[in-house]
């Protein structure tokens, strides 16, 4: 996968996780981002430039354990995957874009640098405002979420960005898994 699409993928997964703290949407329940909560106590224990790093680290994982947690109460939810929980090559792929991050500080560009920054006071509409996801997506509602339905051909940034256009982001306190099912896919 190139670094550019991972890059979009990890910005936008940023986006959501960030729209999911608890002084906005409240789908998560931390405040790391913030500079009054997590983030000051972050950058006086790691820096300004391994600080918002950690905090991106925070975010997505308290997006995954929410998704983890829908997930789990799927049954035969071995073949399931979503923003946060996506298919094992990409999560690699993102795991280890990360840590070029940490060790390439320079290299984070800067979209991705502005969502981490704990001195800018977003509020939801700015970041759904960010959000720039394909149209015509196809979810069927079921009772876990949203299940997208893939088709063949479909690149993995394509699947990603388009799980994040059944998110319903009107609905505070109330995270909507948006997740498909299926085969690992090829090429991530």
């Amino acid at each position: 996968m190139q670094q550019n699409d991972l890059d979009k993928i990890f910005y936008t997964q940023l986006v959501i996780a960030r729209l999911g703290e608890k002084e906005l949407m409240n789908w998560w329940n931390t405040d790391v981002a913030y500079k009054l909560g997590g983030a000051a106590f972050l950058w006086r224990l790691l820096g300004k430039t391994i600080a918002p790093l950690a905090v991106g680290e925070a975010l997505l994982e308290a997006a995954r354990l929410k998704e983890s947690s829908l997930i789990s109460e799927i049954p035969e939810n071995k073949q399931v995957f979503s923003l946060f929980k996506p298919e094992p090559r990409l999560s690699t792929a993102l795991k280890e874009r990360m840590r070029h991050f940490k060790r390439y500080p320079d290299d984070i560009p800067g979209e991705i640098a502005s969502i981490l920054d704990p001195e800018k006071d977003w509020t939801s509409q700015d970041l759904i405002d960010l959000i720039n996801v394909p149209e015509g997506a196809q979810f069927s509602g079921t009772s876990f979420g949203r299940l997208f339905e893939k088709f063949s051909g479909q690149s993995m940034t394509g699947i990603m960005l388009t799980l994040v256009s059944g998110i319903t982001a009107s609905d505070k306190g109330n995270y909507t898994l948006c997740y498909y099912q299926g085969e690992v896919h090829a090429s991530a």
